[in-house]
């Protein structure tokens, strides 16, 4: 291409003589030049092309091992269809790919990590800056799995990761990615985070990635699935501030209407969440929604929310583009608990953000009591750390 866009320059020096023969030594360096161009530039074509094919050659390598992976559990994936959404499922997956040496987890860090000793010890090599490399199974929804396998050298970690997801009863390789962690971290309380870089604004789906390495003991995990992941953080304030049976006001009465409405009536909320849409709720129907959360009696929830005495009924008007939440909470653990004397429960509940790359961005206590049938009543809960109230990621509601 570079000699046949010379071809011009060349014809003109030739046939002006005088020129080419009053001006040999320009026209000889012209020339050297030129050659240098040529062989510089075919030797940098030919290292972009053995990079492309070493990175497409890697690629390939990546596709099928985690399709190979896969193929681990097939038997449970073929045999649980139905519920591949279930921990009962995910953990029957994770245990096939314990057997075949993986570590691996489960996409919420609900089970316990297998394999584990893996991953600590190359978060310690590279701790030290010293050469090491792991994979990590993430088990997903309907036996969709990302393998990542990380090098460390030099105190960098590389990253290369696999998503497959199944098709016709096979796994298929469906993304590939790599790139150098822009930062990672391991935690005392056993939680590995790494990131990919995102320049300023924007605004894509998050790229950190944590994996919970030290396990969790069952107990806390089940009071946790039991009392604290049906709340949540995630519009609603009941875990990040303090309240009690004697003083509701923290709370927004609304948000948790919101929340509990469906488990509750087994239906989605009848009313269309319309910015600026207002709608006045039978008394009876908004204050039984409560009333399965707190021992509360109509009285309190009346001081807590707009009630009109004349319709019996609570002005309602649901969130809008003004007062929506950013979508990435953080999700619960129960690191500790203690039974009090009259039956209730007190749980140590600390908030795991992801994309903060924090293991404890918010630390309370919450008091629960178990009830006859399986049901539950919330008592109280008291910030531990930090004390200003509404972090980050939660948005108050205008109404």
């Amino acid at each position: 291409m570079l000699l046949k866009r010379m071809q011009p320059y060349w014809r003109n020096i030739l046939k002006n003589k005088k020129i080419f023969t009053g001006n040999y030594y320009i026209c000889k360096k012209f020339a050297m030049i030129l050659i240098v161009l040529i062989v510089f530039t075919g030797c940098g074509q030919n290292r972009i092309t053995e990079k492309e094919e070493k990175k497409e050659t890697v690629e390939s390598e990546m596709n099928a091992e985690a399709k190979k992976t896969a193929q681990t559990f097939r038997s449970v994936y073929m045999k649980e269809k139905s519920e591949l959404n279930t921990l009962k499922v995910k953990r029957k997956i994770i245990n096939c790919l314990e057997e075949k040496g993986y570590a691996a987890v489960d996409c919420d860090n609900q089970i316990d990590m297998v394999n584990r000793e893996k991953v600590e010890k190359f978060c310690k090599a590279a701790e030290k800056e010293e050469q090491a490399a792991v994979d990590i199974v993430v088990v997903f929804d309907e036996g969709e799995i990302i393998q990542y396998h990380l090098e460390s050298m030099n105190g960098k970690i590389n990253v290369r990761l696999c998503q497959v997801k199944w098709k016709d009863n096979s796994p298929q390789a469906n993304y590939y990615d790599e790139y150098e962690a822009y930062e990672w971290k391991y935690t005392e309380k056993g939680y590995f985070f790494i990131e990919e870089y995102h320049p300023p604004g924007f605004d894509g789906p998050p790229r950190e990635k944590g994996f919970r390495v030290k396990p969790l003991d069952q107990k806390l995990r089940e009071l946790n699935q039991k009392y604290v992941l049906p709340i949540g953080y995630r519009l609603n304030n009941m875990l990040i501030t303090n309240w009690k049976e004697e003083d509701y006001s923290n709370l927004n009465f609304y948000d948790l209407y919101e929340l509990k409405y469906p488990s509750i009536y087994g239906k989605e909320i009848p009313y269309a969440m319309k910015e600026g849409a207002e709608y006045q709720i039978p008394k009876e129907e908004f204050e039984s929604v409560l009333q399965t959360l707190f021992p509360i009696t109509s009285e309190q929830i009346q001081k807590n929310a707009v009630y009109n005495p004349d319709t019996q009924s609570y002005r309602y008007r649901p969130r809008g583009l003004h007062d929506c939440e950013f979508p990435y909470e953080p999700y619960p653990e129960v690191i500790s608990y203690e039974e009090l004397g009259d039956g209730k429960l007190k749980l140590v509940v600390e908030a795991v953000w992801k994309i903060e790359m924090l293991d404890q961005a918010f630390r309370s206590e919450l008091v629960v009591e178990p009830l006859e049938g399986g049901k539950i009543h919330y008592v109280s809960n008291t910030i531990l750390s930090p004390e200003e109230d509404e972090p980050g990621w939660y948005v108050p509601r205008l109404t």
